[in-house]
């Protein structure tokens, strides 16, 4: 979730190029990302929005999903 929403560098890299690299724990992992619509994925974006406010107590961002690429 990105607190600058659009204006936030790497939500401007994501909608300029989808392809990202990530890491968990100590692996780097390829996918892709992409701002959610939230008038298409409204129900995504209650359910990321409700996790975000339990877990971290504020969900005022802009949502992105990302997508590791299995190869």
């Amino acid at each position: 979730m990105s607190e600058h929403r659009e204006h936030a560098h790497w939500v401007q890299n994501i909608n300029h190029n989808s392809k990202i690299t990530f890491n968990i724990s100590d692996k780097t992992l390829e996918g892709t990302a992409l701002v959610v619509d939230a008038v298409k994925e409204l129900e995504l974006v209650k359910r990321i929005s409700e996790l975000m406010s339990k877990k971290y107590k504020w969900n005022q961002g802009l949502i992105v999903e990302i997508t590791p690429s299995y190869t």
